[in-house]
């Protein structure tokens, strides 16, 4: 038996649970209407007990892979634990245990600090869907990858307080994680990005309203909340790109009863105008389907929009790996001063 996550044997332990109940409220009935054992009631049984026995072996399964298992499967997160490659760890949150997946390079050295990146993945996902779009780069650019997962079933992160029907303390969840690896060694103080996707991207610009963590951040193909994500005098410089499809629906902005939605060109307008950015942009053409366009202040912080042409809410995936590496090539020239 392939051994699990402690997550994904969870998940299984509960799906064969409800359906031993389904059957032993099956067989209640069978009795109920008769003394004598039906050959449908006698497969009900059988099935049950078949059930019952993966369950054991799935529980089993959980105990094997938090013991013998190489790397960090299912531990809570300890920075002086954490093993080149995949790791699979949990941060306590109140009642929750939020799940992380933190990828090292092979030549990891627990006496160096690395460059971290922290991804975010869009509404319904899981920590794999930005774990595997950028472990591809972990080895290349010698970087940590970071990839959070939102609390379940909703999936979602909250980018704005009483948006969704549970406010959870996403941003105090980054900053222990960032206190965490920064404390521990692995991650560079001053070498932290931050990148999201959808639902993703909209919490990074919380994350930059909010917190001072981070040189760089990447939201891609999402809105920018209207008062919610708007600098204001609390906000800490960052360099900041967004990456987005000229046909994606927040492209243009939106409105409805619980959040105004900037467009892409109100957005970065309201970022020149915080970074007093006066400087006509340098644009710079990637190919005839992207164009980047980057405003510089005095101080040399960078504004910069990535336009995929032609493009909706996701990117097709040539395009999008090749805005990838540019929103990776612009975090990654940013240090803290």
């Amino acid at each position: 038996m392939p051994i699990l996550s402690n997550i994904q044997c969870m998940n299984r332990v509960s799906i064969v649970a409800k359906q031993v109940n389904v059957f032993a409220k099956q067989g209640n009935v069978s009795a109920k209407q008769g003394n004598t054992a039906s050959p449908a009631g006698n497969q009900r049984l059988e099935r049950t007990i078949v059930m019952l026995v993966t369950l054991c072996l799935l529980l089993v399964s959980v105990r094997t892979s938090a013991s013998g298992a190489q790397g960090t499967t299912g531990q809570l997160l300890d920075p002086a634990k954490l093993q080149p490659g995949t790791n699979e760890v949990f941060v306590r949150d109140g009642p929750e245990l939020r799940r992380l997946i933190v990828i090292l390079p092979s030549n990891h050295d627990h006496d160096e600090s690395y460059p971290t990146l922290f991804c975010f993945h869009g509404a319904g996902g899981k920590a794999e869907n930005q774990s595997q779009r950028w472990t591809s780069h972990v080895e290349d650019r010698g970087l940590v990858l970071v990839s959070f997962e939102a609390v379940q079933s909703l999936g979602k992160w909250n980018f704005k307080e009483d948006f969704h029907p549970v406010n959870h303390d996403d941003v105090a969840l980054v900053r222990r994680v960032a206190r965490s690896l920064v404390s521990g060694g692995v991650a560079d103080s001053k070498a932290m990005y931050a990148t999201g996707h959808s639902s993703g991207g909209l919490f990074c610009y919380r994350l930059v309203r909010e917190t001072s963590l981070f040189a760089a951040v990447c939201p891609m193909s999402c809105g920018m909340a209207k008062d919610a994500h708007d600098p204001d005098r609390n906000t800490q410089p960052v360099h900041l790109m967004q990456v987005i499809g000229d046909r994606d629906k927040s492209y243009h902005g939106s409105t409805n009863p619980k959040v105004t939605m900037h467009s892409a060109d109100k957005r970065m307008k309201i970022w020149r105008d915080f970074y007093h950015c006066h400087k006509p942009p340098v644009i710079k053409a990637h190919g005839i389907e992207l164009a980047v366009q980057t405003y510089t202040n005095e101080d040399g912080i960078e504004l910069a929009i990535c336009e995929a042409k032609g493009q909706g809410h996701h990117l097709r995936r040539d395009l999008r790996d090749r805005a990838d590496r540019i929103a990776l090539d612009f975090m990654l020239s940013h240090r803290k001063k």
